[in-house]
């Protein structure tokens, strides 16, 4: 087939793409990393904690943890604003919580954490 157009797509760094793609590449080592450490020190279950978004994203690793975990292990969704106000009855010090935030600056995560 004979090129008759080219297409561009706009505002892609094909280098940025590559350089994105290490970065969560090297991530996941890191994390791999943290998750072994934390698995061989114990825990008591695992707490996902966001706002808006983030919380919507966390509800699918919630999914997937309680679906494809081992039966005792213990998985909790929870918004950070309600985690402010009225805390976890089952949250102690052996837990595990994860969060995130597109900014950095969620005030209610910040809070929480």
């Amino acid at each position: 087939m004979k090129e008759t157009e080219k297409i561009e797509i706009m505002h892609f760094s094909q280098e940025g793409y590559v350089e994105d793609g290490k970065n969560v590449y090297e991530a996941g080592k890191k994390m791999t990393a943290l998750a072994d450490k934390v698995a061989d020190e114990g825990y008591d279950a695992v707490f996902l904690m966001g706002v808006g978004g983030t919380w919507d994203e966390l509800m699918q690793l919630e999914y997937l943890m309680n679906k494809f975990g081992d039966r005792d292990l213990e998985v909790y969704l929870i918004h950070a604003a309600e985690w402010n106000v009225m805390g976890h009855k089952r949250m102690t010090e052996k837990s595990v919580v994860l969060t995130a935030s597109e900014s950095g600056t969620t005030p209610e995560v910040l809070e929480a954490v």
